[in-house]
């Protein structure tokens, strides 16, 4: 059995317009193998959160042109919408960027995770059914009683964290991660991030992680891909693309991170102006 669980081959998506077509992607290509960790980083537009809906199949007015997209060995952009439904969740799980706008306010975690097995013939017993969400949401961090609470009651990081159990409730090999923790303070963030890479390791998953923060991305992933005006201009090991960038557009991002000897310098710079 092949090791590769993602390839995807010159992407191209466009959105038709009346003056021609805007192109958010052009020839994007990368593969990933189990258990990677691949982040996809660049400024808003880049065309980051367009690859993954591409994948997803959930672009709104936008179209897949040209390309391939390979999940386990088996070409997506063949696959009907019904057949396309039936990997969601199974195969492929998306965690959203807003966890609050894509739960059902007026639905307990339990029903909203419940739907998921429902959805793809997998039936329990209501005890049963309990026990094991139960045991989703503790593998995330959180009491198997939040089943019984509604999104509103939750703070930012719990519902998060929600998102990440619906995401790997039938065990994916790939999950999608758009910018998981954006809304959420330094803190949470990192604890949300743990959370991801445990469950991760557990289910034996490969993970893209879309997202601006090259500090988050040099802890997290272990592969980088830059994006920039929907090309994907460099990719490599993330030790390696911190340490040697070929892009001047990657050299930008690294060196917009906070450093303390640039401070340093400033604030040294700065002192002498001053008795100038």
């Amino acid at each position: 059995m092949s090791d590769t669980v993602l390839k995807v081959s010159d992407l191209t998506v466009e959105y038709p317009m009346a003056r021609g077509s805007f192109f958010a992607t052009r020839d994007v290509g990368f593969s990933l193998q189990r258990g990677e960790r691949f982040g996809l980083v660049g400024e808003s537009g880049s065309g980051k959160s367009t690859t993954i809906l591409a994948l997803m199949r959930m672009l709104k007015g936008g179209l897949v042109s040209s390309g391939s997209l390979e999940l386990n060995g088996r070409e997506l952009t063949t696959l009907d919408d019904e057949e396309y439904r039936k990997l969601r969740f199974a195969e492929m799980s998306l965690v959203p960027q807003g966890a609050m706008n894509s739960l059902n306010p007026v639905l307990r975690v339990g029903a909203q995770i419940a739907d998921i097995y429902d959805d793809h013939g997998i039936h329990h017993g209501r005890s049963e059914r309990e026990g094991i969400i139960g045991d989703l949401l503790s593998r995330v961090g959180l009491a198997p009683e939040v089943q019984r609470r509604y999104p509103h009651e939750l703070s930012g990081g719990m519902k998060q964290r929600v998102c990440i159990a619906m995401s790997i409730a039938l065990k994916p090999s790939l999950i999608l991660a758009d910018e998981p923790t954006s809304a959420l303070d330094v803190m949470v963030q990192k604890q949300v991030l743990a959370t991801l890479g445990r469950v991760q390791r557990d289910i034996g998953a490969a993970i893209i992680l879309i997202g601006h923060d090259m500090a988050l991305m040099a802890h997290f992933v272990t592969t980088l891909g830059v994006m920039y005006r929907g090309e994907l201009i460099e990719v490599g090991p993330v030790r390696e693309i911190f340490a040697n960038p070929q892009h001047d557009y990657t050299r930008m991002l690294i060196n917009s991170l906070p450093s303390f000897d640039r401070q340093a310098r400033f604030i040294k710079a700065g002192a002498q102006e001053a008795f100038n």
